[in-house]
């Protein structure tokens, strides 16, 4: 009987977990200064999820709209941020602003 327990109670947690992962999405208002083949260089608009006013991030991204320079844009990523420099992110979204 305590396997049993054991085992729902190990279950509902990582269902908790991982549900809490799924929502937790962020996004990072930014302008973009370059635009490469499957991603842009661009500088935060707003200080915003670790990311300070000014700071260039390299966003790559599967699905890329059509940029060019300077156009304002929302970029929604997993929260994931490799440390390098400039900081790079993996986005799950790009907007036009």
């Amino acid at each position: 009987m305590k396997k049993w327990g054991v085992i729902f109670i190990t279950a509902f947690l990582l269902a908790a977990l991982l549900g809490a992962c799924k929502g937790s999405g962020q996004t990072l208002s930014c302008t973009v200064t370059e635009v490469y083949e499957n991603a842009v260089m661009v500088t935060c608009a707003e200080e915003s999820e670790g990311f300070a006013q000014g700071e260039k991030v390299y966003v790559s991204c599967e699905t890329m709209p059509a940029l060019a320079p300077g156009d304002a844009i929302r970029v929604t990523f997993s929260g994931q941020v490799m440390i390098s420099e400039p900081a790079q992110i993996v986005a799950d979204k790009i907007e036009l602003q």
